[in-house]
């Protein structure tokens, strides 16, 4: 007999020899059935169950005191999962009924037949056996989606502050696996104070301060429908907060008040948290990351640790308390406007030398002033409005960028792109023209036409969103960036046609085509005849 996943029966019936018959039938089926228990009444039959946990229940209906259908209610509700087979001599239609309410799987008219019990009872095995699978199966996805918590989350949380979703039923879906109750509508950003030095002891201590620190914000924000805990950079998160509470600002500045209190009792750690303002929609995310992270930073390098700043006091506060912006400061913000790069190089490097007369400048401080000088660079550049909402995802790409950089040489790089993107998008507002991004994008297509060639490698170069650039490029250029690229190699396949003898294939390849049949649509489209008779003529 196979004994895998033998089933215990309890049969319950009160005549003696109908219990033995069954019984008899079983042991000579050989199948992996074992009875655990005998009850005469259905009193007995629930008193049983609740103490051998059968798997299946052999029930007969008609039974003194408490009848079989009584039984069977009580069973089900101790053994939910439990397989319960009537057995009677009562072929009547509301046994039937009440049976199928109860959730009985089969029901058997006496006198039993031995190969129909033994059918029945295979067939409930294998069904309970499926059962069990698949909840097993539930319970290992259960278990999973647990272990992946904590990365659903932070998925969902940077493609909302990146801005990397398209459909908001996909956002909602996420939303739901992530255990989030309600999405975001708000973004806050917390900001270690510098505690780093030139010393593995105290590096060690940092990197363990900044995992305990996130525990702490994500242990704040577990007490609400939506919470999220971002790591942005070495001394940054970013948390993203959604509640039904009807006071929300208040009850955002309270989590912030809370998150530094907790932090200086249980880390002895100082932290400033810089408040964006509320969300209409989750597409606004990217800008209150972006105003978060700004007020948390800047919060943080001019009033100091244990400050609650919201970005719309922010500019008020700083220059109250002495002023954010030195003369060399505010010379970079006039130079950056400009656009001319030469002159931003030298500025910059003078503003190097006036930060590192400080004894205790590092990479930090200039990071923090540099954010300063990116807050008033977007609001100068007319950016920060709600209308603005592609440009305040360029910024917060360049906040980001900024907490990355390891090297005053990366720092000089970030400041050239930045003032190409925001040149780039003023352009389109009736500014200054775009020259030096356009003149870079036209010399890489010059070099690359002759290979496939994207908008997506392009921008990789040039550090431009898609909209902004391809607005900026058809201004300037008069057409848009796929239209110049197919003519470019137009004309250099008209050249090489007349110049050369090479076969239409290769001339096909050379300009970037490796399909001669697609070449030769492309090219009939837009002379009006093939290669083949451009090149006779």
């Amino acid at each position: 007999m196979d004994n895998t996943n033998k089933m215990r029966l309890l049969i319950a019936e009160d005549e003696y020899l109908e219990r033995q018959a069954i019984r008899l039938i079983l042991e000579r089926a050989g199948e992996p059935f074992e009875v655990v228990g005998e009850a005469r009444n259905g009193r007995q039959a629930v008193y049983l169950a609740k103490d051998l946990q059968p798997d299946i229940v052999l029930l007969d209906i008609k039974m003194p005191g408490m009848d079989g259908l009584s039984a069977a209610r009580d069973i089900r509700n101790i053994l939910p999962s439990s397989a319960i087979i009537f057995l009677t001599a009562y072929n009547e239609f509301d046994y039937a009924q009440e049976a199928l309410r109860i959730g009985v799987v089969d029901y058997l008219l006496k006198p039993i037949r031995a190969q129909e019990l033994v059918e029945v009872l295979k067939n409930t095995r294998l069904q309970l056996l499926r059962e069990r699978e698949e909840q097993e199966e539930r319970k290992k996805i259960q278990e999973q989606l647990a272990e992946a918590l904590p990365w659903l989350r932070v998925n969902l949380g940077l493609s909302l502050i990146w801005g990397l979703w398209e459909e908001r039923s996909a956002v909602e879906r996420q939303a739901r696996l992530a255990k989030l109750d309600v999405l975001p509508r708000v973004a806050f950003g917390v900001c270690m104070e510098n505690r780093l030095e030139d010393n593995p002891a105290v590096l060690t201590r940092f990197e363990l301060l900044r995992y305990q620190l996130q525990g702490l914000v994500e242990e704040a924000l577990s007490r609400h429908p939506c919470g999220i805990c971002l790591p942005i950079s070495d001394r940054m998160l970013i948390g993203l907060w959604g509640s039904r509470e009807p006071e929300q600002e208040q009850c955002l500045c309270c989590l912030a008040n809370d998150i530094i209190e907790t932090a200086a009792d249980k880390l002895s750690l100082g932290v400033t948290v810089g408040l964006a303002r509320f969300c209409e929609d989750i597409s606004q995310l990217p800008r209150a990351a972006w105003e978060a992270q700004a007020a948390a930073h800047l919060g943080m390098f001019y009033l100091g640790p244990e400050r609650v700043v919201h970005v719309d006091e922010l500019e008020h506060k700083v220059d109250r308390d002495g002023g954010v912006y030195t003369a060399r400061e505010k010379e970079l913000l006039e130079v950056l406007r400009s656009g001319d790069v030469e002159k931003i190089r030298q500025v910059f490097r003078e503003f190097l030398i006036s930060v590192f007369d400080n004894p205790s400048a590092d990479l930090y401080l200039i990071k923090a002033r540099l954010m300063g000088v990116l807050v008033a660079y977007s609001r100068s550049m007319g950016h920060m409005g709600d209308q603005d909402e592609e440009m305040i995802q360029v910024y917060n790409k360049f906040a980001r960028q900024l907490s990355l950089c390891h090297s005053v040489e990366e720092m000089e790089s970030w400041l050239m792109e930045l003032v190409l993107a925001g040149n780039s998008y003023s352009g389109d507002q009736g500014g200054k023209p775009v020259t030096e991004a356009i003149k870079r994008a036209l010399a890489y297509i010059h070099e690359n036409y002759q290979r496939e060639l994207s908008l997506t490698d392009l921008l990789r170069v040039i550090f431009l969103s898609p909209g902004y650039f391809s607005r900026a490029f058809k201004e300037q250029v008069g057409c848009t960036f796929s239209d110049y690229v197919l003519r470019l190699r137009i004309e250099k396949a008209k050249k090489l046609l007349v110049e050369t003898d090479l076969p239409v294939g290769e001339v096909a390849r050379q300009v970037g085509y490796p399909d001669p049949n697609y070449f030769s649509r492309v090219f009939s489209r837009a002379i009006g005849m093939s290669p083949s008779r451009y090149r006779q003529m």
